[in-house]
């Protein structure tokens, strides 16, 4: 009951102060939480449709990247006409001795080394 009598009495004082003159230094505060009503109602329709446009805006740009991408990588038809046949690359035959070129591969590997390295082949020489 107190909620209401305080709800009329709210009312009829902002009736009284919309019908009385701007200057008018009773009504100051009624006119003060008026326009921080109407700047937080405008900040928040201006927030509003500030959103969707970045929205609109970032849908956009995600679209133009995803269409240069597509460009940018051939079609499926070009791509499995240079496809490379990798069943071929990797065949070993039994025939084939491959722990001899595996052995072939670090001897070749560790005489590079020796020529990129300075000291690489030497043993260090020390007093024993």
């Amino acid at each position: 009951m107190e909620t209401l009598r305080r709800l009329e009495a709210l009312w009829t004082y902002s009736l009284r102060c919309v019908q009385a003159p701007a200057s008018a230094p009773a009504c100051d505060s009624f006119w003060t939480a008026a326009g921080f009503v109407a700047v937080a109602a405008v900040a928040l329709v201006a927030l509003y449709i500030l959103r969707r446009m970045m929205r609109n805006l970032l849908a956009v740009r995600a679209e133009r990247i995803r269409v240069a991408e597509r460009a940018r990588i051939a079609d499926e038809d070009t791509m499995a006409q240079y496809k490379a046949d990798i069943d071929k690359l990797f065949a070993v035959s039994p025939q084939e001795d491959v722990e001899q070129r595996i052995k072939q591969a670090l001897e070749e590997r560790k005489t590079k080394d020796q020529w990129q390295r300075p000291g690489a082949g030497r043993k260090k020489e020390g007093p024993e």
